[in-house]
């Protein structure tokens, strides 16, 4: 298996952008967690300054959010302008997600009517065209009420900028969660900024132990975007903190310091099996067990209790099937496996001529460590049996439910799983029923799958609090076996259902399936 370094694909997330109607100088932004969820119509939501403003600072910038991101592809001159009787007011466009700004390259006119305007041609992500022609007007303050020293409107010496900056728009969004990890950190302002005012100290990321994170800033005259040095770490909290030491080009503080929080990703990114079948899982959080009070799962027993959140931070990989008869049967012939196993049991897969593709059985837990460690020294990564955690992870495929089908035996496990009702006489082969929605297949009978664990009936009461890759107890006389077999009534194909073998223990209803460490 060859492990490359890969970017997780960008989650989908759902920004509600309110409506903002404010003038330039307003503390109030936009606020963007990531890719904004696609409308039918393509729309402007709001603008700075607002339609029929007054008083509008000499040094504003132009802001224009929309209901969904826009493709920067759009943002030109073109679609695109601020104009004063007719005349084209020069200004640098930037775009962030769902905002636009128009910079003026110079001062406004003091007491002079400004015209903004957006045309139909714009489109979003999705290539929808902007809804309808939009434009707006607002006029700027007098220069003596915007503390100017002089009048830019009648050819006299140039207006002074004693306004101070204020945030405009930020992403991550405040409190957003999900957020992809190679993510940067985004905020457009409403004047441009100086570039020697950004620094660690000014604008800062932190985790959630304080700690700094490094990075380096790039600037695009209102629009400031930090970029961490590092991609940052899953499943963890992280702050914002922007400070009065930024200032704009002419050295006015930003109005007032602001600070937020965001999350990263916590869900689960799946990228599809490569040639030896493994499945890539970004890692995720989930809930762990099943509770007949508060889980849809139900029908659990006390080995099964208390549900605890776990979380599994990756990346690690699962394979999308139960290690084969002709896969075990590679690792014997080549030295480093054994099988002592039954020859002479019917329901026998080793080495039996047809049955190649099913999964191994009579196999014990030390014959399945020593075939991890083979794959090991023949692949890329560090092969491994999974532990109960990752197994039940994996086999729930972001569902809640007794199966990852559903609740409905009758409906859904016919079409998921080899068990008593269909397969009484033995396993079948590897994937010939449904996968799960990752990709998975036979985590639901077939054959009951080891685990790295040792099994402790009562070890989900000793992290009920919660867990971090959990790997069951420091010792133990059995290990965790999972998923039920091919004699098994539903009830033990739940994915939360567990029971236990000891380690050297074989039958034709035992197997296993790994997984790895990158």
């Amino acid at each position: 298996m060859l492990v490359k370094l890969l970017k997780w694909q960008s989650v989908l997330l759902i920004i509600i952008l309110s409506s903002v109607a404010c003038s330039k100088d307003s503390d109030e932004e936009y606020s963007g967690g990531g890719t904004t969820a696609s409308s039918a119509k393509f729309l402007v939501s709001s603008t700075i300054p607002e339609d029929h403003a007054t008083g509008v600072s000499l040094f504003t910038s132009v802001v224009i959010g929309f209901n969904n991101d826009v493709n920067s592809s759009s943002v030109s001159g073109n679609n695109f302008s601020l104009s004063s009787n007719g005349i084209a007011v020069p200004a640098k466009l930037s775009n962030s997600k769902n905002v636009v700004v128009l910079l003026p390259s110079s001062s406004l006119s003091n007491a002079t009517l400004y015209s903004a305007s957006v045309s139909s041609t714009v489109q979003d992500i999705s290539g929808n065209s902007l809804d309808q022609d939009s434009s707006w007007k607002f006029t700027t303050v007098s220069a003596s009420s915007d503390n100017s020293s002089g009048d830019t409107g009648s050819g006299g010496d140039t207006a002074a900028d004693t306004t101070q900056p204020s945030v405009v728009s930020i992403s991550p969004s405040e409190n957003a969660s999900s957020i992809t990890v190679d993510s940067a950190i985004t905020v457009v302002f409403s004047e441009s900024i100086s570039s020697s005012s950004l620094s660690s100290s000014t604008f800062k990321l932190m985790d959630n132990s304080s700690n700094s994170i490094s990075g380096s800033y790039s600037l695009n005259g209102s629009t400031v975007t930090f970029t961490p040095t590092d991609n940052l770490t899953h499943f963890r909290d992280y702050s914002v903190s922007l400070t009065t030491g930024i200032k704009d080009s002419a050295g006015n503080a930003l109005s007032s310091a602001k600070s937020w929080s965001f999350s990263t990703l916590s869900n689960v990114v799946v990228i599809s099996a490569d040639s030896f079948g493994m499945v890539l899982l970004s890692g995720g959080q989930f809930e762990m067990g099943a509770d007949n009070e508060s889980q849809s799962d139900g029908t659990g027993n006390s080995r099964e209790l208390p549900v605890h959140t776990v979380t599994l931070t990756g990346p690690f990989y699962v394979s999308d099937h139960e290690v084969t008869a002709a896969e075990y049967k590679a690792c014997v012939d080549a030295g480093s496996c054994s099988y002592t196993g039954s020859t002479t049991n019917s329901k026998r897969t080793y080495d039996v001529s047809g049955e190649e593709n099913f999964p191994i059985n009579y196999v014990s837990w030390n014959d399945a460590a020593n075939y991890t460690s083979w794959l090991t020294s023949n692949r890329s990564g560090t092969y491994r049996l999974c532990t109960e955690a990752e197994w039940e992870y994996a086999a729930r495929a972001g569902s809640t439910t007794k199966w990852s089908c559903g609740n409905d035996n009758d409906s859904c496990l016919i079409n998921y799983a080899w068990y008593d009702s269909n397969s009484r006489t033995g396993p079948k082969a590897v994937k010939t029923k449904l996968a799960n929605s990752w990709g998975l297949y036979d985590f639901h009978g077939n054959i009951w799958e080891l685990t790295s664990d040792y099994y402790g009936g009562s070890y989900y009461s000793e992290i009920s609090g919660g867990a971090t890759n959990p790997s069951g107890p420091a010792t133990g006389g059995s290990r965790s076996t999972r998923g039920g077999g091919y004699s098994s009534e539903t009830t033990s194909l739940r994915s939360s259902n567990r029971y236990y073998k000891g380690q050297t223990s074989q039958s034709s209803t035992l197997g296993f399936r790994v997984c790895a460490t990158p």
